[in-house]
């Protein structure tokens, strides 16, 4: 007998959702597929079996379960998976609490996140399947109710602020700002989008410039310890904050100076649609060790955004900001600028690290040949 334990997927959660098994108990494995679809509050993970074996569900779709947690055994035959049911006190397969048959459609379970639908208000429908019509359904007839001064939060919501809330208490953060001219860096921006048919933006440029800064600057890409030590990175993995509507994500840019800048508007073209659909995989969502927060939206000068705990610095872009200057013979010329954010760790980082950075990162954006 194997046990199948729930690894830890999601850090940031103490419990996750077993949405469906994907082959019914008492099926034989033949080695390592996949088994069932567990539901964090960033993302769903396929579980895959160890090995071969027989199948023997302990925990019901729909249930809450923890990593660690044994989920399931793999016997080495039938006679086995019988001989242990028949000693067991009840069999497992009824050991789930009542309502462990609801399914629910991964649409609907979004849906349902993003309104802060219970599932209790889902097991109260009286259905076994839970789709998107039934969970319009229960918004539109909240809608209709009297207004309530309390609205619950989404799960995915909750974990957000549970990661701000330890940001804000376990990190001495200060900030610096930079404004840069990206006239050349949307020129830019604009041949390499003709040229390859990728959606390359201001913030993949971004994402190149502060990647091929990792060597001057490992400080900035460093982990500080439980136990006070500084633990630099190898390569550059840059996270990047982004919400579709369906709630805040930080999909990860591996070995971004690596990548040409095409390679990266693509994939954070893929990233937007997994935010829309809020699909991601939890290894997309894991590993960042600096991270960038594109506060883009037209008027938006400044942004300060939070260091991730695990991380010491977090670089923002604002909005492009167009200003008429005179140049050297006073003609008006129209510039476009924006404004960079970076807060940092100051139990790792000082001031003088920071503005060094900021420094190169804007020599990057205003002569950015290297950044295509």
């Amino acid at each position: 007998m194997i046990g199948i334990e729930l690894p830890t997927l999601n850090t940031n959660d103490s419990s996750y959702t077993l949405v469906e098994w994907l082959v019914p108990d008492g099926s034989s494995i033949e080695g390592e597929e996949p088994l069932a679809v567990v539901e964090t509050s960033k993302a769903s993970e396929e579980i895959e079996s160890t090995g071969p074996g027989i199948l023997h569900v302990l925990v019901g779709g729909g249930q809450d379960c923890r990593p660690g947690q044994t989920i399931a055994y793999l016997f080495e035959s039938a006679d086995e998976r019988d001989s242990y049911r028949a000693s067991a006190a009840t069999p497992a397969a009824t050991s789930a609490p009542p309502g462990a048959d609801l399914s629910i459609t991964n649409a609907a379970r979004a849906l349902a996140d993003r309104h802060g639908v219970s599932e209790a208000e889902l097991r109260g429908l009286g259905r076994t399947v839970i789709r998107t019509a039934d969970v319009e359904a229960l918004v539109r007839r909240a809608a209709s109710a009297p207004a309530s001064p309390e609205r619950r939060l989404s799960k995915q919501q909750r974990t957000v602020g549970a990661v701000v809330t330890e940001s804000m208490r376990t990190v001495p953060a200060a900030a610096a700002y930079a404004k840069v001219d990206v006239g050349q860096a949307e020129e830019l921006a604009r041949q390499l989008s003709e040229r390859t048919g990728s959606f390359v933006s201001l913030p993949v440029l971004l994402i190149k410039a502060v990647a091929r800064r990792h060597a001057a600057h490992p400080l900035m890409f460093a982990a500080l310890t439980e136990d006070g030590a500084v633990r630099e990175s190898e390569r550059a993995h840059v996270g990047v904050t982004m919400d579709a509507g369906r709630g805040l994500y930080s999909p990860v840019v591996r070995d971004a100076a690596e990548l040409s800048g095409d390679r990266i508007a693509d994939l954070l073209t893929g990233f937007r649609s997994k935010a829309f659909r809020g699909t991601f995989q939890a290894a997309e969502l894991t590993g960042a060790n600096i991270m960038v927060a594109p506060h883009t939206t037209e008027g938006v000068v400044l942004a300060t955004p939070i260091v991730f705990p695990g991380q010491t610095c977090v670089i923002s872009i604002g909005a492009v900001d167009d200003q008429v200057l005179l140049d050297a013979q006073g003609t008006p010329r129209t510039h476009r600028f924006v404004h960079l954010g970076l807060v940092y760790d100051h139990r790792v980082v000082n001031g003088r690290d920071a503005m060094a950075l900021l420094k190169d990162v804007k020599e990057e954006l205003e002569a950015p040949a290297a950044l295509g």
